[in-house]
């Protein structure tokens, strides 16, 4: 290799600084987000009290959050750019992993579940003589969740059948590898896809959760003026109020931000886009790791500040320790059998790893 080969291969193998900083901030969410929404589902499975409706829908919430940080590529999609890959692998790879298909389909999976909760809240509270014909049962709530994940499906194929492999692409190109629809350039037929789903799946969701919270967030303050109820209901009620405000702001503040600057670019001709195309790259990367942020701080939202959680979180640490610590009995009285004596001392057992 002559000295301009490898000049030209040291420049498509650099990283830069801006890519450094979202991995790192990917690597963060990532990490925190899979541990909090893993203690969620194990609170819930391992809780006989949590096996509510409510709470069944707030691990199905964890288990899509899970599974989109798992599946996020955010930590490693840069350094596509500086691999060479076959046409066959490199679908694969952009439809599984790198060109978010899969991941839309999770993401859609926990904004759905996100409405379905608030419309659950909606009419328990505020609309409570109608609860029970709008009431979702324990054995409506397998068939609920079912359908959550078959409209996922249903509303990100699209998505995956039009994602894959950029053929052109070269190394070190800014240019993303995938095409998909969720890229900068993007073909017009893409556009009424995009727009559509902003639309359906964060505008909406947006308005339907900030109104049945905001309607509960008025029954509950109004039932705090009730001089009737004592103070220990009212403290509930101020947790719950804190609580569904979060809601509404967290969604609307890490996930309208991503809808807003896809129907820009929606919006844009090619022509626009290209001398552009560095600044709107990275709004791109900063409205991606809003809307995954948003699956690291439901767990926090939903569960951290709920006392029942809490209480769960300090039962199962107990029954963890509690078990820890006869397992370790056992194996000190094990010990005590197995020691041995040599000359009246006595000796470490024999046969265990120390």
């Amino acid at each position: 290799m002559n000295g301009s080969q490898s000049n030209g291969s040291h420049e498509h193998l650099q990283v830069t600084s801006q890519d450094i900083v979202f991995a790192t901030l990917y690597s963060f969410i990532v990490f925190f987000g899979v541990v909090g929404n893993g203690i969620v589902i194990t609170i819930v499975r391992k809780t006989p009290s949590m096996h509510t409706t409510t709470n069944y829908l707030l691990m199905n919430l964890a288990v899509a959050d899970l599974l989109t940080l798992l599946l996020c590529p955010g930590v490693y999609d840069f350094a596509l750019n500086h691999f060479r890959i076959n046409s066959a692998m490199g679908d694969m790879v952009c439809k599984l992993f790198a060109g978010n298909a899969i991941v839309c389909i999770t993401f859609d999976a926990s904004v759905l579940t996100l409405c379905v909760i608030a419309l659950e809240r909606y009419v328990a509270i505020v609309k409570p003589f109608k609860s029970s014909s709008w009431n979702i049962t324990s054995k409506k709530t397998g068939i609920v969740i079912a359908l959550i994940w078959v409209l996922a499906v249903i509303l990100t194929l699209p998505d995956s059948l039009w994602t894959e492999y950029r053929r052109d692409h070269t190394l070190g190109s800014s240019r993303y590898p995938c095409i998909r629809p969720w890229t900068l350039d993007h073909e017009p037929t893409v556009k009424i896809y995009i727009i559509t789903h902003c639309v359906l799946l964060i505008v909406l969701p947006s308005i339907l959760i900030s109104f049945c919270y905001l309607s509960i967030l008025k029954v509950l303050k109004w039932d705090l003026s009730d001089p009737v109820i004592d103070e220990a209901d009212k403290s509930n009620m101020r947790r719950l109020l804190k609580l569904l405000v979060s809601l509404a702001v967290a969604f609307c503040m890490l996930c309208l931000p991503f809808a807003c600057f896809f129907l820009y670019v929606a919006a844009l001709e090619k022509t626009q886009i290209e001398p552009d195309f560095a600044s709107l790259f990275l709004a791109h990367r900063i409205v991606r790791v809003l809307i995954f942020f948003n699956s690291f701080i439901n767990p926090l939202l939903y569960a951290a500040q709920s006392t029942n959680y809490r209480k769960a979180l300090r039962g199962l640490c107990c029954r963890l320790a509690e078990g820890r610590a006869s397992i370790e009995r056992e194996v000190l009285n094990l010990d005590k059998k197995n020691m041995i004596s040599v000359n009246g001392e006595k000796l470490q057992p024999m046969g265990r790893c120390l």
